[in-house]
């Protein structure tokens, strides 16, 4: 389905917005979005969520809470990996919407990212019942 997602990276960043697209599956959901110019894919699958990002930048991420996993950075046919350790995670779905907040450590860097998508149809539906 159609979304409108909501990206915000730090405490105190302004929110991006994109349109998307959601689709759920057997124990979570894919979304695809843009930004910066650059296509991502947001997965959740369980307590395990993984974004890839195709364009400016080529990275994979997997995020498990409390685990240590890696940044695999692509370019060309260069490639390497950055720790990552996963300090919090919160995966929400509801019917026509997924919110997904987390913060983890990348390399030594702490980052906050909060993820929201919501339906196309869900904001229509709710202005007409104003």
């Amino acid at each position: 389905m159609l979304c409108k997602v909501m990206i915000k990276g730090a405490y105190d960043a302004e929110e991006v917005s994109s349109d998307g697209e959601l689709i759920f599956v057997d124990n979570g959901f894919d979304l695809s979005y843009h930004i910066a110019g650059d296509n991502c894919i947001l997965s959740a699958r369980g307590s395990t969520v993984t974004q890839s990002r195709r364009g400016n930048f080529n990275t994979d991420i997997t995020f498990v809470k409390g685990k240590n996993t890696v940044c695999m950075l692509l370019s060309g046919e260069l490639t390497g990996s950055v720790p990552v350790k996963t300090t919090a995670l919160d995966i929400s779905c509801g019917e026509k919407r997924v919110a997904v907040t987390m913060e983890y450590f990348l390399g030594g860097s702490k980052i906050y990212l909060s993820l929201k998508a919501v339906a196309a149809d869900v904001n229509r539906f709710e202005e007409g019942v104003k």
